[in-house]
């Protein structure tokens, strides 16, 4: 199977192709981290942004989070940093 792919505004047919994301855990302040412009000003808590400093998931409970790449269609479009809960895959912006 093939798909197309937009280059110089037309589509061409081109091969699948994968990438595969290391997880790699984040130290510190996770919102430093995805927000580097914002680090040391007044900036939204993880606890007002999630609902406590544990983050916890709203559907499962779960408090590990995989933030997702800034070339995934979620933050692309959304134009925030995205997460995904590593239990439920639940996804919401940071």
């Amino acid at each position: 199977m093939f798909i197309f792919v937009k280059h110089k505004n037309t589509y061409t047919m081109s091969k699948p192709r994968f990438f595969q994301a290391v997880l790699k855990e984040v130290n510190g302040n996770v919102l430093d981290h995805v927000y580097p412009n914002l680090k040391g000003k007044d900036q939204i808590t993880l606890a007002e942004r999630m609902g406590s400093d544990k983050a916890n998931c709203p559907d499962c409970d779960c408090n590990s989070w995989i933030l997702l790449p800034k070339e995934s269609v979620a933050v692309a479009q959304g134009g925030k940093a995205y997460c995904e809960c590593m239990n439920c895959g639940l996804a919401t912006h940071l």
